[in-house]
């Protein structure tokens, strides 16, 4: 009696596993990248997409609601953008991957740099997305490009796309450089110390501030010697100590008496627009133009670079393991990536962007755009700009820079 209970509970249950097994198996599936774009175009109708990147930019979030939102729309996909920081999106995914999820709502995240580093350590990211993928990346991108090959210094191995092109750009004061920009880090200390008072960064931890700081190693140090230095702080501090150097020196001569510093990228640029200061930074290479498009800044703004360049870098888009649209995550990356939504993101409404493009394979319109906010906004040139551009170090070694500074230029007797 027994027995047959064992077996009508057998035959009651089979169903139920078979199900579950074939619903396993169909999970399974659907988190596969798929084998072509075409193919991705195909299984992505009809689904809807989720957006996870940083929400502070108001102009970002226009470009992605008014030009790419209608556009995936367009191939019967729907975008859902939301905002977090990088923080929270890896605290989420690797909470995720500890509980055993094969499946989170996250699709295409914004990311590069450490969090790249950490998220591929971990494990966080599905891969390969080779460019094969991704047909925008393969018309408009160099795969030999070092920005496409490493991110600060980490191998991509196809578990990014490049999806934006930062790189420091100076905005000095034509009427308080009368026209002879500092264009060395030798140049400025010489300025600063005919002109104190009138120059200061913005303090890391902030990026911009960080970025300047970055670029005076590369002037004195050079690069190399940093890139190749450990990622300890002795080892960092080592190498870097001429640099800092550097950095005591001119502190007597910028605001303050360098006492104290700016503590946000706003507050500069207020000092910088009421002419307390002379210079301004920023990693994006049409600020002046976006700041004087909303009456922040005047034509005295003017763009420049260092002689031996300025550091650069992109940040980039990924799709978690756990991404539940993959199919459509590509389609959503090829279309970011397209000439029109690209085109537009250069407009001054939508934050100015420089787009991830090679410069020998920029359309001649993006160039052209690009080069007449030179003439227009006082930019600097796309060309000079790609000529000029420095790599970024290991995303490991910022924090440690940025230690470095407090303890040996802030907290300096």
């Amino acid at each position: 009696m027994r027995g047959k209970r064992l077996l009508v509970l057998l035959a009651f249950l089979m169903p139920i596993f078979i199900l579950a097994g074939c619903s396993s198996n169909k999970d399974s599936e659907t988190q596969k990248l798929p084998n072509s774009y075409k193919s991705a175009l195909k299984e992505a109708k009809g689904e809807t997409v989720t957006y996870y990147g940083f929400g502070g930019s108001d102009t970002q979030n226009l470009w992605i609601d008014k030009v790419v939102t209608p556009m995936m729309k367009d191939k019967g996909i729907t975008l859902k953008r939301v905002p977090m920081d990088i923080d929270t999106i890896l605290n989420k995914l690797t909470t995720e991957k500890e509980a055993g999820k094969t499946s989170g709502n996250m699709d295409v995240v914004w990311i590069n740099g450490e969090n790249f580093y950490n998220a591929k350590k971990l494990g966080l990211l599905a891969g390969p997305v080779k460019s094969s993928l991704i047909p925008n990346m393969q018309k408009y991108m160099d795969p030999n490009d070092p920005d496409v090959t490493k991110d600060m210094s980490t191998p991509v191995d196809h578990l990014e796309i490049p999806y934006g092109n930062a790189q420091l750009v100076m905005i000095g004061s034509k009427s308080m450089f009368k026209g002879d920009y500092p264009t060395s880090a030798d140049k400025l200390m010489t300025w600063a110390k005919a002109n104190p008072g009138k120059l200061t960064y913005v303090a890391p931890p902030d990026f911009t501030g960080s970025a300047f700081i970055r670029n005076i190693i590369y002037e004195t140090v050079g690069y190399k010697k940093l890139n190749d230095a450990p990622a300890t702080k002795e080892g960092v501090y080592k190498v870097i100590k001429p640099s800092l150097d550097y950095l005591n020196e001119i502190k007597p001569y910028l605001w303050q008496q360098g006492k104290t510093y700016p503590k946000t990228t706003a507050q500069l640029d207020k000092m910088f627009a009421d002419h307390q200061v002379a210079m301004d930074f920023s990693y994006n290479q049409m600020y002046a133009a976006t700041q004087k498009q909303d009456g922040q800044f005047t034509d005295d703004a003017q763009s420049f670079v260092f002689d031996k360049g300025t550091v650069g870098n992109f940040n980039y888009l990924a799709i978690p393991k756990t991404s539940k649209q993959k199919a459509a995550a590509i389609v959503l990356i090829n279309t970011m990536l397209s000439e029109k939504a690209q085109t537009a993101r250069l407009s001054l409404k939508y934050g100015a962007v420089v787009s991830p493009y090679s410069a020998d394979k920029m359309p001649s319109a993006m160039t052209d755009k690009l080069n007449n906010s030179d003439d227009t906004s006082n930019t600097v040139p796309v060309n000079d700009l790609a000529k000029k551009r420095l790599p970024e170090v290991s995303g490991k070694k910022i924090p440690i820079i940025e230690q470095l500074w407090k303890e040996h230029v802030l907290n300096a007797d």
